[in-house]
């Protein structure tokens, strides 16, 4: 049974790498389930007992990235909340070392040839933990500045981040995080963030 989930595993990965190889050339509109088996050296049977079709097998990949993105990137906010505060600094250093890290997925993920939707699920994942922070700090959420302050930062955010990624991650993470801090402050107001 071990050989059989091992094979399991390496399959998924395998398909799953190779689609995503193929998005760093072109959209996933414009990719095959025969092209992603061929690059994968798995056969079309197998690949349609783990997915519906190539759309099927991106969705799974993105979940699976929203997954591993809560458990290390957000799950620090559930901890502050309980002990007293988080910067929001700490929220983007997560985000940006976790996309940094996370070179043969989520960069893919998030370029574009990647899904826009799932790409500002990402960021307004984001978006709502640093929300809940500067609302602790005295921003109400009524505030219609503020609100729309939100919608610009998620977008600015993700071009920002897709222009970072774009040209090879050209500057360190720390210094990706002051500039955004500097970015989303002016957005949402000196206030709005610590």
């Amino acid at each position: 049974m071990k050989n059989a989930d091992i094979r399991v595993r390496f399959t998924r990965k395998a398909l799953q790498d190779s689609l995503l190889a193929l998005m760093k050339e072109k959209s996933i509109l414009d990719i095959t389930v025969k092209e992603i088996c061929g690059t994968a050296g798995i056969s079309r049977p197998t690949f349609y007992t783990y997915y519906k079709d190539q759309y099927d097998l991106l969705r799974q990949i993105e979940e699976q990235t929203l997954i591993e993105a809560e458990k290390i990137i957000f799950s620090p906010i559930n901890t502050a909340g309980k002990s007293g505060g988080l910067e929001a600094a700490v929220i983007l250093q997560g985000l940006l070392q976790y996309i940094a890290d996370n070179s043969n997925s989520i960069q893919v993920l998030l370029s574009e040839n990647g899904n826009s939707g799932f790409q500002k699920k990402f960021f307004r994942r984001g978006a709502g933990n640093i929300r809940r922070l500067t609302e602790a700090a005295g921003v109400a959420s009524q505030d219609k500045a503020a609100r729309y302050g939100f919608v610009f930062m998620i977008g600015g955010m993700l071009t920002l981040v897709q222009e970072w990624l774009k040209n090879g991650m050209d500057a360190p993470v720390p210094e990706m995080v002051k500039v955004l801090i500097r970015f989303t402050r002016e957005a949402l107001g000196e206030r709005g963030l610590h």
